[in-house]
């Protein structure tokens, strides 16, 4: 599955169920600057806190 920013640019991949596979820093930059991420086969939202979730926070709070 990928993960694309609202201009279409591939920012990460993750399995089926969501497990991030590659692309962990650009995500990381692109919750950092607030940008509106999507599932690319869906056009749905990501939650990117479920990504983050075992940090205790997301990186958009942290960054």
């Amino acid at each position: 599955m990928i993960i694309v920013d609202e201009d279409g640019e591939i920012i990460a991949t993750a399995s089926d169920d969501h497990t991030l596979i590659g692309g962990h820093h650009r995500l990381a930059v692109a919750a950092s600057l607030g940008k509106k991420l999507f599932w690319r086969h869906t056009g749905e939202p990501v939650k990117l806190d479920n990504f983050f979730k075992h940090y205790g926070s997301s990186f958009r709070h942290s960054a």
